[in-house]
């Protein structure tokens, strides 16, 4: 599909995901959050073993509470900005086919997808998900938007086809 976007298009009420939706990113990522820390750290403590390091395996067993969770929002943080930079999908928003996107349906750039990154760990993101509107403080304070792909892709082929009503082709 033809990714340009008309210059008129945003991104409305009716194609934002779901509640629903947004609840089944939520918990497929907090799986894969948990696996990918945990695995990330069974292969680090695994190579360091191998290779010999022995300073690195004591001071990754030696971690305190505070310094494991700080590697483990490291990790979380890579996870989120890496993946949404390039495909504007996390694992969870493919399985319930979503993306996220800016206002005007473009895809966000780095350095709003890691601002998006950093306003999810504010403490209380997850309570912005009881008002009204399903969108969290990490949505808005990017201004980006979590749509479902289907609605979107058709809402902008609609677009695309109203803008294309009454340009006559040159031959």
């Amino acid at each position: 599909m033809d990714q340009t976007i008309p210059s008129s298009f945003f991104v409305t009420e009716d194609m934002q995901a779901s509640w629903g939706k947004r609840l089944g990113n939520l918990l497929i990522d907090m799986i894969i959050r948990v696996v990918l820390v945990n695995l990330l750290d069974l292969i680090g403590l695994g190579l360091f073993y191998i290779f010999d390091y022995d300073s690195m395996i004591m001071w990754t067993t030696n971690l305190d509470p505070l310094q494991g969770f700080f590697l483990s929002i490291l990790i979380v943080a890579s996870y989120y900005i890496i993946i949404e930079v390039s495909t504007q999908r996390t694992i969870g928003k493919y399985i319930t086919g979503t993306k996220v996107v800016c206002y005007d349906g473009t895809k966000p750039d780095a350095r709003t997808i890691a601002l998006r990154t950093v306003c999810r760990f504010i403490p209380f993101d997850a309570f912005s998900y009881f008002a009204a509107n399903p969108r969290g403080w990490h949505d808005s304070l990017s201004k980006t938007y979590v749509v479902d792909v289907k609605e979107y892709e058709a809402a902008l082929q609609l677009k695309k086809s109203f803008n294309e009503i009454g340009n006559e082709e040159v031959l």
